[in-house]
Order: structure tokens, then C-alpha cells, then sequence
């Protein structure tokens, strides 16, 4: 199968589309945001019109208040690629969520995440601080991804961090099909330039009234921890201007490239093809030549 991996803003989809006419196929995402209904503009999500057509597997597949994990998309995409093979079509996931991708490619085990009650009670007079610093000392990249105020998530990575810590594995040999990665990148200056200007043209087509009417609704789950919509909450509760949490997404944005490149880098063994944004055909040529 076909993995498509690279930073926010590089243009994952537009190839994605390119690629899926190609091949005749469809498009698993591997978005960890992009799988809720209602975050759309905040979280880049493919329009209507930008499928063209092409059918988009595990893209509002949750409603904002409901938990999700790298174990449940690790069996929801092992699952779909199973029904690509048995209608012999080439899976084709496509995302800038590292940890989850790779739970899907390499053998992860997820057993041990089922609830210990007994060992929880260890944990039932911790603040959900305490909770958290516990966390961030078993596993501190997790801990980045989950709340502090989402109890149930922190309590289950701590459970799982010492059996089954999906972050320091690095082992690129226990591969669970056969795939081509390919790793979109871009000059460090000209991407942030991008992302900035993404930020903008989401104010623009309505980020703020997005966000407004989650939190209107007092939905305040782990898909609210996204970039672009903890910023904004923090806007509505009173502590940051809109000037300020609109720059503050734009920083969390180039920071998240950031991470994602070291992810990917250190991680998996990606065939890196640099974007050329005058002249598109070419990378998607590139990339073509590749998976040939």
C-alpha cells in the first residue's frame, strides 16, 4: 500500500486527490482531528468539492465529544485496509499523524489498554495535575497529545506506558504489510510562510465562529486540544485577545511542523520528495516514479 506523511500545510491532500484518481482508489485519513465532525476549518479538513469525488475513509467519523485513540484507529484502519484488499484496491493513507500512522504499519500490540480497575485506584486522590506530571515523567511525547483535564486518557497512557509505550519504539523492522512512504517536505522558511497564511485564510473562512459554537456547547474533549481550537478557548474564556490566539496558532502550527518532521525523520524510512509548489505535476510525477 501507499502512505503519504509530511507536515501541516505542504499539500498531503492535493496529492492525495492526484493519487487516488491515479490508482483508482480511495483515501484512508490518518488525521487525528480530522476524524470529528464539526472541527473543519481548524483542522484543514478536505471539502466536498476538494474530494472530488474521491470517497475520504475515517473523515467525520466522530462526533467532538467522543474519545479517540491510536488503538481504536489502529483496528478502524486495519480493518478498512482488509476491505480495500478484498475489493483489490491499493490502501492509500494519507496524514501528518505520526504516532497513529505508524501503530498501523508496525506490530503494535494494544492489548494491555484495556481498564485495570485495581490498578486505577492508585491514582483516585491525585489532582488531575498530579495525574498528568505522573505522565509526563512515564511518557512525555504522549503526554503533549492529552489534556491534563482528560482524566480517563491520561489514567489509560499511564496504564499503557509501561507495557506497551508506542512512542520510544523505534524498531522499523517488525513491518505488518508491504508500503511505500513517501515524506512531503519543503524549505523550513517557505513552509512557515505557508502555514501563516493558511492561519489567515482560515480567519477568513470562518475559524472563529467554528470554534465559538463548540464552545458554545460546552464541549470541552481531547478534540478541542487541537491547534487552532485551544487557542481560541482560551480566547473565549478571557484570557487571550484574538490578536494573541491568532498568533499563537500560527506559532503552534510552525511548532507542530517542526515535531512532525523530527517524528517522521527519526521514525519511519521515508522516501522524501520536495514539493514544488510552481509546478505541482512534477512532484506528483516524482512521487509516482517512486511507488513505481
Amino acid at each position: 500500500m501507499i502512505v503519504i506523511v509530511g507536515p501541516t500545510g505542504i499539500g498531503k491532500t492535493k496529492l492525495s486527490i492526484m493519487l487516488a484518481k491515479h490508482l483508482n482508489t480511495e483515501i484512508i485519513s490518518g488525521d487525528s482531528v480530522q476524524v470529528y465532525k464539526e472541527l473543519d476549518i481548524g483542522s484543514a479538513k478536505v471539502t466536498k468539492e476538494e474530494q472530488e469525488g474521491i470517497k475520504h475513509h475515517l473523515i467525520d467519523y466522530l462526533e467532538p465529544n467522543e474519545d479517540f485513540s491510536v488503538a481504536m484507529f489502529q483496528k478502524i484502519v486495519r480493518d478498512k485496509i482488509k476491505e480495500f484488499k478484498d475489493n483489490d484496491m491499493t490502501p492509500l493513507i494519507v496524514g501528518g499523524t505520526g504516532l497513529y500512522i505508524k501503530s498501523v504499519l508496525y506490530d503494535y500490540n494494544f492489548d494491555n489498554t484495556f481498564r485495570d480497575k485495581e490498578e486505577e485506584k492508585k491514582y483516585d486522590d491525585l489532582s488531575n495535575q498530579e495525574l498528568h506530571n505522573i505522565l509526563v515523567e512515564k511518557d512525555k511525547e504522549s503526554s503533549e497529545k492529552i489534556h491534563m483535564n482528560n482524566r480517563k486518557r491520561v489514567l489509560q497512557a499511564i496504564l499503557r506506558s509501561s507495557t506497551n509505550k508506542v512512542s520510544e519504539n523505534k524498531n522499523k523492522d517488525n513491518k505488518m504489510y508491504d508500503f511505500t512512504l513517501i515524506g512531503l517536505t519543503l524549505e523550513r522558511e517557505e513552509l512557515y510562510n505557508r502555514i501563516n497564511d493558511r492561519v489567515d485564510q482560515m480567519i477568513d473562512n470562518g475559524l472563529v465562529k467554528e470554534v465559538k459554537a463548540l464552545y458554545d456547547k460546552g464541549i470541552n474533549s481531547n478534540s478541542v486540544q487541537a491547534i487552532g481550537y485551544k487557542e481560541l478557548y482560551k480566547h473565549f474564556d478571557g484570557e487571550w485577545t484574538i490578536e494573541e490566539s491568532i498568533n499563537k496558532i500560527k506559532q503552534h502550527s510552525r511548532n507542530l511542523a517542526k515535531k512532525q518532521f523530527t517524528f517522521f525523520n527519526n521514525q519511519f524510512d521515508c522516501n522524501w520528495v520536495t514539493v514544488d509548489l510552481d509546478n505541482f505535476d512534477k512532484t506528483f510525477k516524482e512521487v509516482l516514479e517512486l511507488i513505481k
